[in-house]
C-alpha cells in the first residue's frame, strides 16, 4: 500500500497517475489521516460494474471453460474414479 500526503500528490500528480499502472491503490493523507484513494481507471470500473448474480458469474465460468477445454469426453470419463462411492447415512 503506497501512501502519500495531499500536497506530495499535488506536486506530483502526473507521476503517481504513471504509477497506478503497476500499483493498485494510492492513498492520500492529510495530516497523517486518510483522507482520499486514488486508483486506475481499470480499478475504478471494477469497482463501479452492474454486480452479476452467483447464477450469472457461474454461467460465465462454465462458458470460459468450455471455450478453453480441449478434452475430449473419452479422456475425461478416464480421469473419473470408476468406484460406486460410499455408503453414507443420515444420523445415528
Amino acid at each position: 500500500m503506497k501512501t502519500r500526503t495531499i500536497a506530495d500528490a499535488k506536486n506530483n500528480l502526473s507521476q503517481l497517475i504513471h504509477q497506478l499502472d503497476a500499483i493498485d491503490v494510492i492513498h492520500l493523507t492529510r495530516h497523517g489521516k486518510p483522507v482520499a484513494v486514488m486508483l486506475s481507471e481499470t480499478n475504478y470500473r471494477k469497482l463501479t460494474q452492474k454486480n452479476t448474480s452467483v447464477y450469472q458469474a457461474i454461467q460465465s465460468w462454465r462458458n470460459q471453460l468450455d471455450d478453453e477445454c480441449t478434452w475430449a469426453e473419452a479422456e475425461l470419463n478416464a480421469l473419473r474414479a470408476a468406484s460406486q462411492g460410499r455408503e453414507f447415512l443420515w444420523g445415528d
